[in-house]
């Protein structure tokens, strides 16, 4: 059987009255700092604080005057001003510094010149650090103001006010102080965070009667402890929050930024992919619409319906090509369209004895891929019977294509100098192509009109805008 052996943790006072802790406060410290008269209500809190300050401050091996420096540097931090002027007044002699009484004393010359140390920039916080990391062998603490002491607050102070943030300024300290003396600094600046902290929940402390009469003697330093435009940088209150939340935006705005950016990218993407297919979509469909045509060479009698037939593959590709060059794989100018698509039917249907000039007169007006294939089939069977059946096309002739806007619609109209016969009548409604142009304009809610004039015939296509409904003009 296993037996468990418990071993008694290490003993302390249960019972001091806070006369015997002010006695033990003022034996080290040569007076007892109302910080630790903070909370009669309760004195063990006040016990605990005093064990904390004596493991982490007081018999912290680092040494008298860089740890009372440092928390002086530090303090001018807290929005509360005892912490600061009360340990000042340590490195006066005004009671010891770090509870030593060996403590060096400083002038007022050398503190107002710590207090008027800038706040590190980051220029000067990288050199620091990069020095720092160079050092081969971990190093003694440094006498005060030499250069590894300054370089040694710097990186302090980066580690006492961005914690989360300052793994290069820990790497660096680690590298050069050794894991000991690194770990003793944690613990120190731990100490001086709570006692902040506590200055901070207990705002009504009181400054010692000597701080009182030290800041009535020296202005200027009464000035740099009463008025530091740094104070406040640790408040744990609404500063701290309003920067949490500045942060957050940054973040969600660099999250939804970079969000964007691989969104846009994968749309160049895409549009490359697609306008490779439309390129290659054309490509066949120009191949299609030539077999078309080599056949109708040999087809005899049949050789009208291959020349048919290769218009209409040709009048898809034209769409396609019109996709392959637009910015907006999804849209087609039509007015565009319209003039690549006659200028192809022109040179289809012009020979040596026959010329046929078809006229384009169109307003910009862009439209969605899926509406200007069955618009364009349309306008290449009207355009197509137009010559077949004009009363010139022996020798050719015109035909004229006019494509208006309107608020709440658009309209095709093909004129030519006919009489309107015979698909443009209604007495062969059962032919292919008078089949195709009636199916493509139900498909996008199309009305067709047609009539006579003195200059000819004229069919016109009228579509809504409600069919396009996802772009204008």
């Amino acid at each position: 059987m296993s037996t468990i052996t418990r071993f008694p943790g290490p003993s302390r006072p249960q019972n001091t009255s806070q006369e015997d802790l002010e006695r033990e406060v003022a034996a080290r410290f040569g007076l007892v700092p109302n910080f630790f008269r903070s909370a009669p209500d309760a004195p063990l809190v006040i016990r605990e604080l005093w064990l904390f300050a004596k493991s982490a401050y007081l018999d912290n091996p680092i040494p008298t005057l860089f740890k009372e420096r440092l928390f002086v540097y530090l303090s001018r931090f807290c929005e509360v001003r005892y912490c600061i002027t009360r340990h000042c007044g340590f490195l006066l002699g005004l009671g010891r510094s770090a509870g030593d009484p060996n403590a060096p004393v400083m002038t007022v010359p050398q503190v107002v010149r710590l207090l008027q140390r800038p706040i590190p920039s980051d220029e000067h916080i990288g050199a620091a650090l990069a020095r720092l990391e160079a050092i081969a062998e971990p190093i003694n603490w440094p006498s005060p103001e030499t250069a590894y002491d300054e370089d040694l607050l710097t990186s302090a102070t980066v580690l006492f006010l961005q914690p989360a943030r300052a793994n290069r300024a820990k790497r660096a300290l680690r590298i050069a102080l050794g894991g000991e003396k690194f770990e003793l600094l944690v613990a120190f600046l731990t100490f001086i965070r709570s006692a902040h902290y506590w200055t901070l929940m207990h705002p009504e402390l009181p400054l010692e009667d000597d701080l009182n009469a030290l800041l009535r003697e020296h202005e200027q330093l009464a000035q740099l402890l009463l008025e530091d435009s740094e104070a406040g940088r640790c408040e744990m209150g609404t500063r701290l929050f309003e920067e949490l939340a500045s942060l957050r935006e940054l973040n969600e705005r660099k999250t939804l930024e970079d969000a964007k950016r691989a969104l846009e990218g994968s749309g160049r993407q895409k549009d490359l992919l697609i306008k490779e297919v439309d390129h290659r979509i054309k490509n066949s469909l120009q191949i299609v619409s030539s077999l078309l045509h080599m056949h109708a060479t040999t087809a005899g009698a049949a050789a009208g319906q291959f020349h048919d037939a290769a218009a209409r593959v040709a009048a898809i590709a034209a769409v396609h090509r019109q996709l392959h060059m637009s910015d907006d794989v999804g849209t087609v100018a039509l007015d565009q369209y319209l003039v690549e698509l006659c200028r192809e039917i022109t040179a289809a249907s012009s020979s040596a004895d026959q010329a046929w000039t078809i006229a384009v007169d169109a307003d910009p007006l862009v439209i969605r891929t899926d509406l200007a294939v069955p618009l364009g089939l349309i306008v290449n069977e009207l355009v197509t019977n137009a010559i077949q059946h004009s009363q010139h096309s022996s020798r050719g002739g015109r035909v004229q294509i006019a494509l208006k806007t309107a608020p709440d619609r658009f309209s095709i109209s093909v004129s030519d100098e006919g009489n309107g016969t015979p698909l443009h009548a209604d007495r062969q409604p059962s032919g292919i192509g008078a089949r195709m142009i009636d199916a493509f304009a139900r498909q996008i809610d199309a009305t067709i009109t047609k009539g006579r004039s003195s200059a000819g015939y004229c069919v016109r296509v009228t579509v809504p805008r409600c069919a396009d409904r996802a772009l204008g003009t």
